[in-house]
């Protein structure tokens, strides 16, 4: 007869107790659920801790560029927004004459930051297809 390998793993981990009392049987039942619910726990401790330790470790290689580039994605569209409010809310307090040059001044920020955010991208993208083609060798 064939000896079924999974199933004589999960015995070795296991012992098996014969109880003729029911209440008995279940309080063991019990103890053992509580166990296997403290070493669940126990690993999903441990795993959120080995994800820390990757993203502290990510953190601590991140270049400069790519800690500024992730900035601006991500205030960037807080910084946009402010820019327009401060300038919806100064039209109520600046002559009718001048309104054209703070717009003109409005454009020429947005205009800029767009830039920027452009030139980041396009700038990581050309380091990382660098980086690539010295990490792999030559054929």
């Amino acid at each position: 007869m064939a000896k079924n390998s999974d199933f004589d793993d999960n015995n070795e981990e296991s012992v098996k107790y014969v109880v003729r009392d029911s209440s008995l049987a279940f309080k063991m039942k019990r103890e053992e659920a509580k166990e296997a619910r403290a070493r669940y726990k126990a690993l999903i401790e441990k795993t959120k801790a080995e994800a820390q330790v990757e993203i502290a470790k990510m953190k601590i290689q991140m270049s400069a560029r790519e800690a500024a580039s992730k900035h601006i994605a991500i205030f960037g569209p807080l910084y946009l927004l402010l820019l327009i409010a401060a300038f919806l809310g100064s039209v109520q307090y600046i002559p009718e004459s001048q309104i054209s040059v703070v717009s003109a001044l409005l454009t020429l920020l947005i205009t800029m930051i767009g830039a920027n955010l452009r030139s980041i991208v396009s700038e990581s993208n050309g380091d990382d297809a660098k980086k690539k083609k010295k990490a792999t060798p030559n054929d």
